[in-house]
């Protein structure tokens, strides 16, 4: 009997998470948590393929000013989406239990618009490498900077 019952918790449990990650799109608005973060229909959404600044993430401009970076990245993710209705293509999870995905607004990417003006770098894959060398050879963004720093290493600085 105690068998018999394990055995179907066991399915029961198999066929929610199967449910679970069937849901391959997620839709509804964006709301801009940081550079390469939103929040999509209460799912905390990762942007596939790319590292944008980190909030206290700082640049030097080529006229000699410093200014905060991440924040200037949030507030351009901020007017080209912010409270838009958006589609994710979920890839899958990260470490911290978000849903990785590649994010589009109006049939275009998102992730594409932030790597070609040079608003994050491609990162994590090969899918914006393309449109990242020719952000840097029009020196859009970041790529025209007096200097910046990739991501990566500011985190762990």
């Amino acid at each position: 009997m105690e068998f018999s019952l394990l055995i179907f918790a066991i399915a029961v449990f198999l066929l929610c998470l199967k449910s679970l990650f069937k849901k391959r799109t997620i839709t509804g608005k964006a709301y801009v948590i940081d550079g390469d973060g939103l929040k999509v229909s209460g799912y905390n959404i990762r942007l596939a393929g790319l590292d944008a600044p980190e909030w206290d993430q700082w640049a030097k401009h080529q006229h000699g000013y410093w200014f905060n970076q991440g924040k200037r990245v949030k507030s351009a993710l901020i007017r080209a989406i912010g409270g838009k209705s958006v589609r994710v293509k979920v890839k899958g999870y990260d470490k911290y239990n978000r849903v990785i995905g590649t994010v589009t607004c109006n049939g275009k990417d998102v992730g594409e618009w932030l790597v070609r003006n040079g608003l994050a770098i491609a990162a994590f894959g090969d899918q914006y490498k393309h449109i990242e060398r020719e952000a840097r050879r029009a020196r859009r963004g970041m790529w025209g900077y007096a200097e910046a720093y990739d991501p990566r290493g500011w985190r762990h600085k």
